[in-house]
């Protein structure tokens, strides 16, 4: 299989795969977002946020390393609040990791990173030079040490590791197979739009045993009475969903996952004045 960079999925933007620069906003997205679609992009291999440091310099650090052209970090933006990203990140270099996957010396209260390897963390410390803007969001400034980094000509580090990761699982829906009727009953969801709310009402029913054998998927068809037990109104999707908890209206996760989706979608079409016909 042709492994592809960068390897792990995140919330970044691709320049050029040999450039020797790396950037990090942290937690300023704004800023990431100037980067978008830019000329500045020809200069750095992958611009990203990180907001967390534990999963999120996971991935910075299991794509630098797949691509053995980046030498240099540089860290920039502000920080993800009582998570020190950055900071993590420098102790990472500095000191390294304890036999837990904790990163020595981090402030945040969770750093650690036992997804990566031995080989990976200490790939990463040999490869990366820092460059701590910490709190910088200058675009120019930022672009200035870009260029600086180029002037140093690092050569390719040595080795690469690449990321095989997880691999995922295919989705898939089938109407027929998937439906499992809920022994608590159903819901109907209506849009009263002159007070702006979605009104949700639940059914307990007799369901009927052969019919559910022959219309599987069609869970109105297998219904031998239903009896309105509750009237639940609010304004979003949210607000519903948690009372229908509360109430123990719902029983199974397929149950649960389908009235999320019907309420979103009621949800969107009171703010944006759509048509909405549940099931359609």
């Amino acid at each position: 299989m042709t492994m592809t960079w960068p390897s792990v999925a995140g919330r970044y933007y691709t320049g050029k795969n040999d450039s020797p620069v790396a950037v990090c906003t942290l937690a300023s997205i704004d800023l990431l977002e100037k980067f978008k679609d830019s000329e500045h992009l020809e200069k750095i291999a992958i611009i990203g946020k990180a907001v967390t440091e534990n999963i999120g310099i996971e991935k910075i650090v299991q794509n630098v390393v797949a691509n053995p052209n980046i030498r240099f970090i540089i860290l920039c933006g502000q920080e993800s609040h009582g998570h020190y990203v950055g900071q993590a990140i420098n102790c990472l270099i500095e000191k390294g990791v304890d036999e837990e996957g904790k990163i020595i010396g981090a402030r945040g209260p969770m750093p650690t990173v036992k997804n990566l390897t031995k080989e990976q963390i200490e790939n990463f410390k040999n490869q990366i030079e820092i460059v701590d803007l910490i709190g910088c969001e200058d675009v120019d400034k930022i672009l200035e040490h870009v260029n600086l980094c180029h002037e140093k000509k690092l050569r390719k580090f040595e080795s690469e590791i690449k990321t095989e990761g997880m691999k995922p699982i295919d989705a898939y829906h089938d109407e027929m197979k998937d439906v499992v009727l809920d022994p608590k009953g159903f819901f109907v969801i209506l849009l009263d739009r002159e007070n702006g709310e979605i009104v949700v009402e639940h059914y307990t029913a007799e369901w009927d045993e052969e019919a559910m054998k022959k219309y599987s998927g069609n869970w109105r068809a297998c219904m031998k009475s239903q009896k309105l037990n509750k009237i639940i109104r609010g304004k979003t999707a949210a607000e519903i969903s948690h009372t229908v908890v509360r109430e123990g209206l719902i029983s199974r996760l397929e149950h649960a996952a389908y009235l999320g989706r019907e309420l979103q979608k009621a949800e969107k079409a009171l703010k944006e004045n759509l048509p909405y016909e549940q099931d359609s």
